[in-house]
């Protein structure tokens, strides 16, 4: 089995991650409900081999979907999900 695409949502905001078969490329878009200075949406797209980017993205997509700064657990909660899409 292989996932191709998985949504997440938060009570701030929602994320889509993606990977095309065959690319070495993930996609991430997140969305923020009330932006508040902030940009709406944010687009990434990373190569799936760089595992130490997709941290630094997963703690700004769990601020961007949960409203907040959230502890070392929350983030790892999406750190994993983008895992999912890594080689």
């Amino acid at each position: 089995m292989k996932v191709k695409r998985i949504e997440l949502e938060g009570r701030a905001g929602r994320v889509a991650i993606e990977r095309e078969t065959g690319s070495y490329a993930i996609r991430i878009d997140s969305i923020v409900r009330d932006p508040k200075g902030e940009k709406a949406w944010m687009t990434w797209k990373v190569n799936a081999r760089a595992t130490g980017e997709l941290f630094k993205i997963a703690q700004i997509i769990q601020r961007r979907c949960d409203g907040g700064r959230g502890t070392n657990s929350d983030i790892d909660d999406y750190y994993r999900e983008l895992q999912r899409f890594a080689d």
